[in-house]
Formats: C-alpha cells, sequence, structure tokens
C-alpha cells in the first residue's frame, strides 16, 4: 500500500459551519469549483478519508496556532534556563542537582529539568500538559527565588 503523503489529494476549503449529531461532529466546508479534485466528485457518499487542515493566513502562508508557538517558546525556555548560572543554583537550592563545576552544570540542570517534568526531552512537552505545568512551576519558583 502507498503511503498516506502519495495517496493524498488536496484542496483550499473555507469553513462553513461546524454541526453535532448521535454520529459526531459535520463539518461543513466551501470548496471553490477550480479547486476540488475530480476524485471527490467520483467518490461515493460515506467514503471516508484521512484529513490533515493547516489554516492560512491572508498570504496563504501556514498560520501557527497560538498554543503551539508559545511550547516551542517554552522548549527554548527550558534550554536557556539550563544554561544559566542562577537557575543551576536555584536548582541546587532545591535539592534537585548536586554542585559541580561550571563545565557540568548545564548537564547537571537538564536531567533535573527532565527529572522534574517526566520527560526524556524537551520535545515532550508539544504532547504533554502535565509537564508544561511542572516546567512553569519550575520557572515560576526560580524568578521567585531570583527576587529574594
Amino acid at each position: 500500500m502507498s503511503s498516506i503523503k502519495d495517496a493524498a489529494i488536496g484542496f483550499e476549503a473555507v469553513k462553513v459551519s461546524m454541526s453535532q449529531d448521535k454520529n459526531g461532529i459535520m463539518l461543513r466546508l466551501n470548496v471553490h469549483p477550480n479547486d476540488c479534485p475530480q476524485e471527490l466528485h467520483t467518490d461515493w457518499v460515506g467514503t471516508r478519508y484521512m484529513v490533515a487542515m493547516v489554516r492560512l493566513n491572508d498570504q496563504d502562508e501556514p498560520e501557527p496556532r497560538e498554543e503551539a508557538v508559545n511550547v516551542e517558546r517554552l522548549i527554548a525556555s527550558a534550554g536557556l534556563l539550563c544554561r544559566n548560572d542562577d537557575f543551576h543554583d536555584y536548582l541546587y537550592s532545591m535539592g534537585m542537582t548536586e554542585k559541580t563545576d561550571v563545565f557540568n552544570q548545564e548537564k547537571e540542570a537538564v536531567s533535573a529539568v527532565r527529572t522534574h517534568c517526566g520527560i526524556k526531552s524537551r520535545s515532550e512537552f508539544r504532547d504533554n500538559p502535565d509537564a508544561i505545568n511542572k516546567f512553569e512551576e519550575l520557572r515560576e519558583g526560580f524568578k521567585e527565588w531570583k527576587k529574594n
């Protein structure tokens, strides 16, 4: 069987309405006649499809969701904080790291953040709201600690 990407048909559509019944959610899309693939006309009613949708801006470029942008910022923040000497001192004061030389502080901080958040990689923040909450609490604790 071919890959999903090879079997895909593409077209632009505009969301017109959504409603719900006992069978699920009905999504109604408006497709311009010039954009509608011929295969869609000939497929039977009831044909199943796998759908991937990307929101577009006015320049026809993909528009990232605000939640995704916030998670990417959080991932970057985690990386930056682990390189911060004060953050390592905070983690040490919380008993989350050992006192170490400057060359191993980042490694210690990364390990502490991963352990605290229950992740193996920062990329797991994309799919783990619990890990996000734990990191945000850790970051807020650091901000409070730094004020003192």
